[in-house]
């Protein structure tokens, strides 16, 4: 499968890539904007700076580096397109990895709670506080990721930032999730000698581990905890390079926190903004703003601009149909295409068995996919053809988007206007249609639409009845 083309360093890029000062610079920049190449065109500058440095001091050790991702299939993706540079890295000890797997291999693997696990004990803790399963359990998250354990009581007090307004918790509130969600979960872990992943962030952040890298690399920041950060932090040499590529308008997950409070201080000229969308038409641009129109960005987002774009390309379209028919309309859809040298992703909210009947037609129409959800290798065939979550889809990049079956049911949420999932999933949405080159198409039953279809605005795409 194709990955990212191969590209000259534009005039925006050239500065962020040949600063080489000491410390750690911030990467922002909106869906298209190169963030990711960016990055990838620093760490080879960097490698090459710190090779010299050993050099010149006659220090035979090797440049330690540490490449993080926020998933694994944006591991595989990236972990490809350094292999192909694989000649300025053939001299340094290169780690590309998830943070999850990188932490648990640091320490050397052990065994850690699963996500249902997790989910079960603190829904069954909190059932009598009123508050959704899914709300609870992401709450929960925010809480254990944002606040080393010495300092959880002041999740009472601090600003809840990156969050949505409702449902909204008042102190008393928070100190009833803190006393009976929190404290006995830890207790339950303490007591069954379990750990879960936030578990293995907060030791990496108050141990030293011998890692030492000169040169980090963080893709996706935004969805990082800052006891993740705390730990990436931790482990640095005494001169280093990091690097923490982000965009708030694409964060998935609630864990909102200030540079600040993870110890980083920040001048202006360590953030560097990408403005111009290199990837986006200006149609797909104009059709995925209104979804993140509005919500709270902070100083990291990037709503997404039309006008940065530089080309043109046809309307999305949204069909509106039964689901089998969306999916006989795309297959007819794809003999446009020409699948030697464009790519395609059929991404979808739950993906797994959501997308059998996907599968079905694709194969009864002959043509080659893989399944791309949470793998940790890039697929090296000749399918141009991609299946994958909306959530695995991050930080990757496609000629065409099909996003089908966009109803309530996979994507459920409150019904205000400021809550916190549905603000999520706006944001997850808009991310999903940013992974597009050329062209986007969305599907709906109607009747059973995602509210998510009103937040689109009616004179960005072209809508098909099937």
């Amino acid at each position: 499968m194709r990955t990212l083309r191969r590209v000259t360093p534009t005039p925006e890029q050239l500065p962020i890539i040949s600063r080489t000062r000491a410390g750690v610079e911030i990467i922002v920049g909106s869906a298209g904007s190169g963030k990711t190449t960016t990055a990838l065109l620093r760490l080879r500058s960097l490698v090459g700076l710190h090779l010299s440095r050993r050099e010149r001091l006659g220090d035979p050790s090797p440049v330690r580096v540490l490449v993080l991702t926020y998933n694994r299939t944006l591991r595989g993706y990236i972990d490809a397109l350094i292999q192909e540079e694989a000649q300025h890295f053939a001299d340094a000890e290169l780690v590309v990895s998830t943070f999850g797997n990188w932490s648990r291999s640091a320490l050397g693997n052990p065994r850690v709670l699963d996500d249902d696990s997790v989910r079960a004990n603190i829904v069954s803790l909190g059932r009598n506080l009123g508050l959704s399963n899914e709300f609870l359990v992401d709450e929960a998250d925010y809480l254990l990721g944002r606040f080393m354990p010495e300092d959880f009581a002041r999740y009472a007090t601090s600003p809840r930032v990156g969050r949505g307004r409702t449902p909204r918790l008042d102190g008393l509130m928070r100190q009833r999730i803190l006393d009976g969600v929190i404290s006995p979960y830890l207790e339950w872990k303490a007591n069954k000698g379990f750990r879960d992943w936030n578990d293995l962030a907060v030791h990496i952040a108050a141990n030293d581990l011998g890692e030492a890298f000169d040169v980090v690399i963080a893709d996706e920041t935004q969805d990082f905890s800052a006891n993740q950060i705390r730990a990436v932090i931790r482990q640095l040499a005494g001169t280093y390079n990091v690097t923490f590529v982000l965009d708030a308008a694409q964060r998935i997950y609630a864990r909102g926190f200030t540079w600040a409070e993870v110890g980083i201080t920040l001048r202006p000229e360590n953030v560097h903004r990408l403005v111009i969308n290199y990837r986006n038409t200006v149609e797909i641009a104009r059709f995925a703003a209104p979804l993140v129109q509005g919500l709270p960005l902070e100083d990291d987002g990037s709503i997404p601009d039309f006008n940065a774009c530089r080309r043109h390309g046809p309307l999305p379209i949204v069909l509106k149909g039964r689901f089998s028919h969306q999916v006989g309309y795309v297959m007819n859809y794809l003999r446009q295409i020409d699948l030697t040298q464009e790519s395609v992703a059929f991404l979808h909210p739950k993906g797994g068995g959501w997308f059998d009947f996907t599968r079905n037609a694709l194969v009864q129409a002959g043509y080659a996919y893989a399944d791309i959800t949470r793998r940790s290798e890039w697929p090296t065939g000749d399918e141009n053809i991609a299946l994958s979550t909306l959530h695995s889809a991050k930080g990757l990049e496609f000629d065409h988007v099909i996003i089908l079956g966009l109803n309530a049911e996979t994507m459920a949420h409150g019904d205000d206007d400021e809550d916190d999932r549905l603000n999520m999933h706006r944001r997850l949405l808009a991310m999903a249609i940013g992974r597009a080159r050329i062209s986007v198409v969305l599907g709906y039953k109607a009747g059973e639409a995602s509210r998510l279809i009103e937040f689109l605005d009616p004179e960005t795409y072209t809508e098909v009845n099937v």
